[in-house]
Formats: structure tokens, C-alpha cells, sequence
């Protein structure tokens, strides 16, 4: 999975500085993936995704985009593995943390979202800025209108 490229079809509504917007068309695909209920497709079927432009397309160019296997593997790991380490790490420390407390249950799990939170913040701050183009997906070919 991580030298793999996954590639989708779509047309460009914008292209400003180096980012363009695409539009997706929904495919049968979408019907299988788990994703879906995130993606919130618009009446018309179709998703707005906003992608690196190295090529320096035009509005109403059909293009390709593709994203690498390893960068879905590590930014699935930024925003679900390490918060569900920090959740179940901060309640089981939180519980011997707060064992003499009233109720070390209660108290160990607010502790364990509150890391999560702090993380989350933190992985915001500096992710938001630090964003690269071999992140983000790409445009990688262009079938002129």
C-alpha cells in the first residue's frame, strides 16, 4: 500500500497559485467505500477537492489526480492511530494517576480526552502550515477542453 498511487478522474472549477480545485464525479465505487458519510457529495453527485497544480492547468481541463499510498498510511495514522493511543494511554494512567480520587473511573477518562485534546490542538497548529505538495494529491495528467 505505500508505493501505491491511487488515481481519480475529475474537472477543474479553479486554478490559482499552484492549487486547483476538482471537481470529482461520483462512481460506483462510492457506494462501497466507508468513506462516504465524510465526503458529502453535492446533489449533483459531485466532490470538490483541492489539489496540487505542478502543470499549471486551466477551468474546464479534465485531469487526473493521484495521491501516494504512504501518505493516506501516515496521515491515518496522525488522525485516528496516535489520538486512540492517547485515549486508552490517558485512561489507563489517569486510573492510577486517580486511584485515591472518588471516582477514578470518571476523572481517568477525562484525562484521557483531554490528551487527545491537546493533541489534536497541537497536530492542528502545526500540520495547517506544514502541509506540502507531496502530501496533499496532485494533478498528474490533463486532457485539454
Amino acid at each position: 500500500m505505500i508505493h501505491e498511487e491511487f488515481n481519480e478522474d475529475g474537472i477543474v472549477i479553479e486554478s490559482v497559485d499552484g492549487k486547483a480545485d476538482v471537481a470529482l464525479l461520483r462512481t460506483d465505487n462510492c457506494e462501497e467505500c466507508s468513506a462516504k458519510i465524510f465526503c458529502k457529495p453535492k446533489a449533483d453527485n459531485t466532490k470538490i477537492l483541492r489539489v496540487s497544480d505542478p502543470i499549471g492547468v486551466q477551468p474546464g481541463d479534465q485531469v487526473r489526480i493521484s495521491v501516494g499510498g504512504g501518505s493516506i498510511l501516515k496521515y491515518s495514522l496522525i488522525v485516528y492511530g496516535i489520538p486512540l493511543f492517547l485515549l486508552v494511554g490517558g485512561i489507563l494512567f489517569g486510573y492510577y494517576l486517580f486511584a485515591n480520587s472518588a471516582s477514578p473511573e470518571l476523572f481517568s477518562f477525562i484525562f484521557g480526552l483531554i490528551l487527545t485534546a491537546i493533541y489534536f490542538f497541537v497536530a492542528y497548529i502545526t500540520l495547517r502550515n506544514n502541509i506540502n505538495d507531496n502530501i496533499i494529491p496532485r494533478i498528474t495528467f490533463v486532457s485539454k477542453k
